[in-house]
């Protein structure tokens, strides 16, 4: 049953990651959509916008204009203020208004959803499970935050893809609290750490969200802080680990044989072999998780181990941009301790590694910065150079008490490489002068997509400097 066919929405913030695959669900499954964003009305052309306008919806000015009599519902993104226009039209109006991860949430009740979970991974384990779901036959629709690559049947640029069948898959967000009030058939609960809440807060979240779990649960047994959620009695559990690691329950199923390479890792689970093109211990436990979801949901172990082997990754999640010159050049979406730490030991080069850093707000940076400052300290070897931006201003009421150099001087009182580069431009030219063959470089942050074009920015300048043509696919 189509419930959104007919119906009239204004999405609010509809650029954002989540709000532009959710306002594009909705219009194509016939509702009469419009939406507004700051970033188009400060000019930028973001692919986005012309993503959002192809599936059907409307682009107006974020003045109020979209709201307008007969509304059924006002969506808006967390970044939204009570004092926006579109917000105080709607009040005015008496139009119904709700946050995209209650509406999400809403939505995926009405289906059969496998819900992701966690702090640190989710992106990538909600658009494998998808991709094996879709090699398996089941025809899922999928809504992810962030663009899967070359999942079969995605609307560009890729966080959507609208099925056939009853299954969903979808990712939750525990930074606006909306993971608690997911409804899904399946859940998977990858990790928890100290991200956009306190652990205590977002564990109360994973514990509500496991409550109402109708079906089955996948969970990580390597990950502690899981531990300490409640395991409702209704609810049969599938718990996955990853040999060696520490473990707070005996798992399931183990991936075990672990082998990691600079382009990918290879192991077993369940009996089954498996193999996936990127990097890093993080991707063996997120190609874990997925396999185990995908089987809970009833795909076979090996069916759904090897499909993984043809996974395109997701994009800004260890995304390879291409080499030039003899250096790797990566984007990322790292952009808190958890997710820098583990990028950082993926990315892990034989020659110096380059960390264009970009804070991605006033507000998390302030919440984060002893930790981001206790994690470069971790992770950074004293040939490695990390240049941090200027914070990320998405405009708004945010408190702009804090700076990138607040980060930075700690680093270079304690003797690492650590600058600010007030410019774009400036870390352009320090990344040509300082790179040498085997180097790579990486941007890392949230937020603004204008990052994954410096990020091909940076590869031109490396291209131009060697006089040769750059090699390896984009998205590897």
């Amino acid at each position: 049953m189509n419930s959104l066919a007919g119906k009239r929405f204004h999405f609010s913030g509809v650029g954002g990651s989540g709000m532009a695959p959710l306002s594009q669900f909705v219009a194509l499954q016939g509702a009469h959509v419009t939406g507004s964003d700051r970033n188009l009305d400060r000019g930028l052309t973001l692919p986005v916008f012309e993503a959002v306008a192809e599936a059907g919806v409307t682009l107006v000015p974020q003045d109020g204009s979209g709201v307008v009599p007969g509304l059924d519902t006002l969506v808006h993104s967390t970044a939204v203020e009570p004092t926006n226009p579109d917000v105080l039209r709607a009040l005015e109006l008496g139009v119904p208004s709700i946050r995209r991860g209650s509406f999400l949430a809403n939505l995926a009740s009405e289906r059969r959803a496998i819900a992701v979970a966690g702090t640190s991974g989710k992106s990538t384990v909600t658009a494998m499970i998808a991709h094996i779901l879709v090699e398996a036959g089941l025809d899922p629709s999928f809504l992810g935050g962030g663009a899967a690559v070359d999942l079969l049947g995605a609307v560009p640029p890729g966080s959507l893809r609208v099925g056939g069948s009853d299954w969903l898959v979808v990712e939750t967000d525990e930074s606006d609290g909306s993971a608690a009030e997911f409804k899904p058939a399946i859940t998977v609960l990858a990790n928890l750490a100290r991200d956009h809440k306190e652990i205590e807060v977002t564990r109360a979240m994973f514990g509500r969200l496991l409550e109402q779990t109708r079906e089955r649960a996948v969970v990580n047994v390597n990950d502690p802080p899981l531990a300490q959620v409640p395991r409702p009695g209704h609810l049969s559990f599938l718990t996955v680990g990853l040999e060696g690691e520490q473990v707070w329950f005996t798992p399931d199923l183990e991936a075990q044989s672990i082998r990691l390479s600079p382009n990918g890792v290879r192991f077993t689970i369940g009996g089954a072999s498996a193999r996936t093109p990127f990097p890093g211990i993080l991707t063996v436990q997120n190609a874990a998780l997925a396999i185990a979801a995908a089987h809970a949901a009833g795909v076979a172990l090996d069916q759904a181990a090897r499909s993984l082997e043809r996974f395109g990754g997701v994009r800004r999640r260890l995304e390879r941009i291409g080499n030039a010159d003899g250096v790797d050049v990566f984007d990322d979406f790292a952009h808190n301790p958890v997710k820098i730490r583990m990028a950082v030991q993926a990315l892990r080069p034989n020659g110096s590694l380059w960390i264009y850093y970009q804070p991605h707000g006033y507000g998390p940076t302030r919440f984060f910065r002893d930790d981001l400052i206790q994690t470069f300290r971790d992770v950074l070897r004293p040939h490695d150079h990390l240049l941090l931006a200027p914070i990320y201003d998405a405009g708004g009421t945010a408190e702009r008490t804090i700076r990138s150099d607040d980060i930075a001087d700690p680093l270079r009182g304690g003797g690492l490489a650590a600058s600010v580069v007030p410019s774009r431009e400036g870390a352009i030219r320090e990344l040509i002068e300082g790179t040498g063959r085997g180097d790579r470089v990486v941007v890392m942050g949230a937020r603004d997509d204008t990052l994954p074009s410096f990020a091909r920015e940076i590869l031109a300048g490396l291209l131009a400097r060697s006089g040769e043509p750059a090699t390896g696919r984009a998205h590897r």
